[in-house]
């Protein structure tokens, strides 16, 4: 366990020198059903973690959102996972929740204005074969019901 954590350390560090980001995001609102949606797209050999883990503090990091404070909407519930993959892990030694090639991830909201920006960041690990990377994704979604 406290080599697994000396090892997030050391790539937590490192990972931005790493020019290879094997997620990529797409974050849009969904008017009809009051959503922020996150799509991510995972390079072929990858896996993203979800963000309910069956062993939380143990092996891979789960996928975390974090919303930045603002006035004009509110977060109602937790954000919402597509079915994951669960299996063993040898190299992690427990149970893993993850996804490959492509996954969806939703946060229900309610809008306070008639337009407003929803930001924050994910915080993920996505690993191959070979290496785990850390990465932070920053986002922005802008907000209209005028339109």
């Amino acid at each position: 366990m406290r080599k697994f954590f000396i090892l997030i350390l050391i790539l937590n560090f490192y990972s931005p020198y790493f020019s290879q980001n094997p997620v990529t995001w797409k974050t849009e609102y969904d008017k009809e059903e009051n959503k922020i949606i996150f799509d991510a797209i995972i390079d072929k050999g990858w896996h993203l973690y979800a963000v309910n883990v069956p062993v939380p503090n143990e092996g891979p990091l789960p996928t975390i959102f974090e919303f930045y404070t603002n006035n004009s909407y509110s977060i109602i519930g937790e954000v919402q996972q597509e079915k994951p993959i669960i299996k063993y892990d040898k190299e992690f030694r427990v149970k893993i929740a993850y996804y490959e090639n492509k996954t969806r991830f939703t946060q229900q909201i309610i809008t306070n204005l008639d337009s407003s920006d929803v930001s924050g960041k994910i915080e993920f690990m996505t690993c191959n074969d070979e290496k785990c990377l850390l990465f932070n994704h920053k986002f922005l979604v802008k907000i209209n019901h005028l339109n």
